[in-house]
């Protein structure tokens, strides 16, 4: 009996682990950079605006635009760069109290991987591009908006 008792207690005690706290899974097609990894807090671009998620926030599904990413855990802060994607903001599923934030974006990369002087050159070659066509004059649009952004994320 106390051999069961010792088990449930540890079982109990190894099951418990984080609680209260944001899991944050963050992820691109390629790479898996985050999968619930306990965090404070995620500021992301949302198309209405940035804002910030923390534990317990209410549920909430949101397009992300280019932009940076801001993962705050504890005194440590990360910053990414998303070119879009989406947040799923979810409630726990057990009694942690551990509510889960998932991002998904086309491409995630560390702000320090950008580079502001070859993004001036596309910016650039993006200007100097022919507009006679109407997917010229879209291409041209959509790729300096985001490069746009690339741009301010490396300063």
């Amino acid at each position: 009996m106390a051999l069961r008792i010792a088990r449930l207690l540890r079982f109990a005690s190894e099951a418990s682990g984080t609680t209260n706290r944001l899991l944050l899974t963050l992820s691109s097609p390629g790479e898996a950079i985050y999968v619930n990894k306990p965090v404070d807090s995620v500021t992301v671009p949302g198309t209405e605006g940035v804002f910030t998620v923390t534990n317990n926030h209410s549920l909430i599904v949101s397009q992300l635009k280019a932009g940076v990413i801001n993962i705050k855990e504890g005194s440590e802060n990360k910053d990414f760069f998303i070119s879009d994607g989406f947040l799923f903001f979810n409630h726990p599923t057990d009694a942690s109290g551990c509510c889960t934030a998932e991002v998904s974006g086309v491409e995630i990369v560390p702000t320090s991987a950008l580079d502001k002087d070859r993004a001036a050159q596309v910016l650039s070659e993006l200007m100097a591009a022919p507009k006679d066509l109407e997917w010229d004059r879209t291409r041209a649009q959509l790729g300096t908006a985001l490069v746009n952004q690339v741009i301010k994320a490396a300063e």
